[in-house]
């Protein structure tokens, strides 16, 4: 009498003849290790001085001190990944979504990113600078297009792009409410996300909901708040609301991982389950 069972897959491979057998076996096989194994990915960023890398030395002699503060936040991010992604921070001071290409160094990312590598795009901060025409971009305009042309230019070799809106700068109103200043260059950004169709990082409403969190005193500790003295070049100190301390590139760093681990990127099989603790030095 026949079973109405159906056997199982290793059932029916050893019932092959000995030549679709060992295919079939060695077949399953390499399945099982290819979807165990995890492949090493290097992680692109470019963007402006909120995420580009400092030099701690220059910026310890041009200040005049020792163990300067300002971090972007590309430069923690690492401590937020295993160690299978590479971060591979191309962002640069200064720099919008305009000249980062009139200067070259978008050119330099399409020669070096290859297939499988991500790329995180962040710009916005300097698009909005109206009175450098060096820099200066139309957020539904040049801005926008600009985005477009990085997911599409990347992804025609093969790279995973995400994009993120621009960091909120620390801006709050005469009743103690955080304000957006980034207003339609964010907008663009999540536009742009949605037409390719790529990973949408949301980091403007997260570090605005943050500060808003953190209040008006507090949220200090996130940004460039130097007091008198503590660097010989600062004699007046320094109150920057757009650049990040240390521990501000940490909890941006730590917000971009939060994002992507709620987004459909394969980025997140490489996060950490164990993140570091933002009071931890980034270096």
């Amino acid at each position: 009498m026949k079973s109405n069972e159906h056997p199982g897959p290793l059932a029916r491979i050893t019932h092959l003849k000995p030549r679709a057998f060992y295919f079939s076996f060695y077949s399953l096989i390499l399945l099982l290790f290819c979807s165990c194994e995890q492949d090493n990915v290097r992680v692109f960023s470019i963007g402006d001085s909120t995420m580009s890398n400092y030099n701690l030395e220059e910026m310890d002699e041009h200040y005049g001190g020792s163990n300067f503060p300002r971090r972007g936040w590309a430069m923690a991010l690492s401590a937020f990944l295993d160690d299978k992604a590479e971060v591979v921070n191309r962002a640069v001071s200064g720099r919008s979504s305009k000249n980062f290409i009139v200067q070259g160094h978008w050119d330099k990312v399409i020669n070096d990113i290859q297939e499988g590598d991500f790329l995180i795009i962040q710009f916005g901060h300097n698009d909005q600078n109206a009175d450098d025409p060096k820099r200066y971009t139309e957020a539904y305009g040049e801005y926008k297009e600009n985005l477009l042309r990085f997911v599409k230019e990347a992804e025609a070799l093969g790279a995973r792009p995400l994009i993120a809106t621009p960091i909120a700068r620390r801006r709050f109103d005469a009743e103690g409410k955080t304000m957006d200043t980034h207003g339609d260059y964010a907008t663009a950004s999540i536009e742009a996300a949605k037409e390719s169709g790529v990973p949408l990082i949301d980091l403007n409403k997260m570090t605005i909901d943050y500060l808003s969190e953190l209040g008006d005193e507090d949220s200090k500790a996130l940004f460039l708040h130097i007091e008198p003295g503590v660097f010989e070049n600062l004699t007046e100190g320094l109150k920057d609301n757009t650049h990040l301390s240390k521990k501000g590139a940490c909890a941006v760093a730590a917000m971009f991982v939060e994002g992507v681990e709620n987004s459909d990127s394969p980025l997140k099989k490489y996060h950490l389950e164990n993140k570091p603790d933002c009071n931890l030095k980034i270096k």
